[in-house]
């Protein structure tokens, strides 16, 4: 599913991560009835887990592949950040327009920031050089959006201005895979944010009857419906060159409560491409949510002895709302979990309704999905170690983490207002349903008729008991 000349960069990858410390990586599908091939890849330094990565693909080899791709993601990402304080800068954006001019800038107001933040034009925070895509040319960004990681973070003093996420990551063999991976991260997160899981209802489920009997979709789907797992194939959006989807199981197999909550997701440019791949990491999540959160003696059985002896090491802690709602599952028990987690059927859609129009849609290359995005600006901090090309990628106005951290622009709350969920509203102040102020330029405010305020509670209300399904805590620390 990653790349073509799978064993030269299953090869690549081991190599360059291998300089920082212990890869280790096998084999967990056996956690699971589906059949198919689930990796679990680490990087262990000094006896501990430094870095983690799941991969998943039709062949094992595919899954090796995509497992190592990911930690190399997290790990050499992470790497450059770190080497990028060297050139960080401290001042507001105010000061870095006046120095280095508007365009050569990124404006925190443009990168959905969390409704509320205290950040203004005038706050002083901490800048590193990306580069804007389109053009090559060096743009300055804040640290705290091009981290994927808290620990990634120079700032060990100030409060950060977002949430570090690993949403934008990418890596391949050539420079333009990782940045249009990352791009179809984000992209995959703007487009289902405010229709994933707990907003399950706003989706409309695809009618399977109209998927290729012959291809791929349908032969998976059926391998998963004769070990007694129903999938169910969920529309989120079709927008910039892109169909959003993703994948739910109806399972009543009890044996693991914990694989009941799977669930796939994917944006690519056809729709074939964005099932297979959500259903293919429907069949991840089930595998890697048992190793992780399931039987601990089960996911022993199957763990390298040097990564579980670096598990049992300990020093992870987790987010503690993650942490707390997680072991909040764990008494409920597998009729509980189905229900809470069960996906939303009253509505359906055909096939030829997801479609991504002629005009719109991209032709698979980097320089298609930025034609795409027109009137977004692309950045990314990109870096080559050996033969292996990473990048974290940015692109303004879209949302990453409306639900679990109130991260929300312009696109956001102009979806939100047409429904009746109360999350935004619009006011000249704050109220006591809404007292946080969204975060966005005058130019935003204008054209949505004024400032928005967001509702942390209503946003807390929706998600309810579902927060497990959008932000998990480190692996092991909770068994469910």
């Amino acid at each position: 599913m990653l790349e073509q000349g799978a064993s030269d960069a299953v090869t690549a990858y081991g190599e360059v991560l291998g300089r920082g410390g212990q890869v280790v990586d096998f084999d967990i599908s056996a956690l699971d009835h589906l059949g198919v091939p689930v990796t679990s890849c680490s990087l262990i330094v000094d006896g501990r887990l430094a870095m983690n990565g799941n991969g998943y693909g039709l062949t094992s080899e595919d899954a090796r592949l995509s497992g190592l791709g990911e930690l190399a993601e997290g790990v050499l990402a992470g790497d450059h950040v770190r080497s990028l304080h060297a050139r960080a800068v401290r001042g507001s954006f105010e000061e870095l327009v006046r120095r280095e001019g508007v365009d050569r800038v990124a404006d925190p107001a443009t990168l959905c920031l969390p409704a509320g933040s205290p950040w203004t034009p005038a706050t002083p925070i901490t800048w590193v050089p990306v580069v804007r895509v389109r053009t090559g040319e060096e743009v300055w960004a804040p640290l705290d959006l091009v981290a994927s990681d808290p620990a990634e973070r120079d700032d060990a003093g100030s409060p950060a201005l977002v949430t570090p996420v690993t949403n934008g990551l990418g890596a391949g063999l050539d420079a333009e895979r990782p940045v249009r991976h990352g791009i179809l991260e984000i992209l995959q997160r703007h487009t289902n944010g405010l229709r994933f899981r707990a907003l399950d209802l706003r989706s409309p489920e695809i009618d399977p009857s109209g998927l290729d009997p012959d291809g791929e979709v349908a032969a998976l789907a059926a391998r998963f419906a004769a070990e007694g797992v129903e999938a169910v194939f969920k529309h989120a959006a079709t927008s910039f060159g892109a169909c959003s989807t993703y994948v739910m199981g109806v399972d009543h197999d009890d044996s693991s409560p914990i694989r009941l909550t799977a669930c796939g997701e994917a944006a690519e440019e056809s729709v074939e491409r964005s099932l297979l791949k959500a259903l293919l990491e429907h069949a991840n999540s089930r595998a890697r949510k048992a190793f992780c959160f399931g039987d601990r003696a089960a996911a022993r059985a199957v763990a390298d002895p040097d990564y579980w002896a670096a598990v049992e090491r300990g020093g992870a802690t987790g987010e503690p709302r993650a942490v707390s709602a997680m072991r909040a599952w764990h008494d409920l028990g597998a009729q509980r979990l189905r229900e809470l987690t069960a996906p939303d059927r009253s509505r359906t859609v055909g096939r030829d309704a997801i479609e991504v129009p002629a005009g719109d849609a991209a032709d698979g290359t980097l320089t298609g999905l930025l034609a795409t995005l027109a009137g977004h600006d692309v950045l990314a901090a990109t870096t080559r170690v050996g033969e292996v090309h990473v990048a974290k990628v940015l692109v303004g106005g879209l949302e990453v983490e409306t639900m679990s951290y109130g991260r929300i622009g312009e696109a956001g709350v102009a979806d939100l207002l047409t429904t009746d969920l109360g999350l935004v509203r619009l006011g000249d102040g704050p109220t006591e349903s809404h007292p946080d102020r969204v975060v966005l330029t005058a130019k935003a405010e204008e054209r949505l008729g004024g400032p928005a305020w967001f509702s942390y509670a209503a946003a807390e209300r929706v998600v309810g008991p579902l927060y497990p399904l959008y932000r998990e805590p480190p692996r092991h620390l909770v068994e469910v």
